[in-house]
């Protein structure tokens, strides 16, 4: 199975929109409050409109720190 990297990762710190080095576009919301999602922070996954979870599965501990490397001071 192939998993081809992306050579860039981007983001717009302001509006939260990135792309993973899977090429996945992705939109950080910030501090994850009131929702049934029992993670720190909000991510969901735009092209299929799903918000990680936190599960391995989900990809949410490395789709995080690539927006955390991008955007320091957005993820306390």
């Amino acid at each position: 199975m192939k998993a081809p990297l992306h050579f860039e990762i981007t983001a717009n710190c302001k509006t939260g929109e990135f792309t993973t080095f899977y090429g996945a576009a992705m939109l950080f919301q910030g501090r994850n409050k009131g929702t049934d999602v029992t993670t720190d922070y909000r991510i969901t996954a735009v092209d299929e409109n799903v918000v990680l979870d936190g599960s391995g599965a989900s990809g949410y501990d490395y789709t995080l720190d690539q927006f955390k490397a991008l955007c320091p001071n957005r993820v306390k």
